[in-house]
């Protein structure tokens, strides 16, 4: 009896310690704004968009990497935003629509995610990666799927610099 309590006070205890977080810490953008001017980090927006292949596979298997997740947590203010969000979205003191904010109204490009993507060879890739100082200037963009060794390596050169 008196080896069941103990197991049973015991194990979960013991599965507590053994619990680690994996994800990456998402903020809200007003939140990595605020953080990033205070400090020396960048923020990395992610902008994703809904039903798109890539965007799934790189949040599912790049994003939840150990190493892309620790990396991100230390070197970065992270912020994930839907792209063709119909929700106005504040961002360096303005607020930004979607041209077509309405449900019923095809998805559309933010007006947030045009202002901070440039397009490549005249066309718009998901999902993108944007790099933005406290002083909202952009370092760098990356567009489409990276996987987990291209992201290490892509971000750790940024923070190299």
């Amino acid at each position: 009896m008196k080896r069941l309590l103990f197991l049973f006070i015991c194990i979960p205890i013991i599965g507590f310690t053994q619990v680690v977080d994996n994800s990456i810490y998402w903020l809200e953008l007003q939140d990595a704004e605020r953080l990033a001017a205070d400090s020396d980090k960048n923020m990395l927006l992610f902008f994703y968009r809904e039903n798109c292949e890539y965007c799934e596979k790189m949040k599912e298997q790049t994003l939840s990497d150990p190493s892309v997740v620790k990396l991100i947590n230390d070197h970065f203010f992270p912020v994930m935003l839907d792209g063709k969000s119909k929700d106005p979205i504040m961002y360096n003191n303005k607020e930004y629509l979607n041209d077509k904010p309405n449900v019923q109204d095809a998805p559309y490009f933010h007006n947030l995610y045009k202002e901070l993507v440039d397009m490549k060879d005249g066309n718009y890739y998901w999902p993108t990666i944007v790099i933005i100082n406290g002083k909202h200037e952009k370092i760098i963009q990356g567009q489409g799927f990276w996987p987990k060794e291209q992201t290490l390596r892509n971000l750790a050169y940024i923070i190299s610099k």
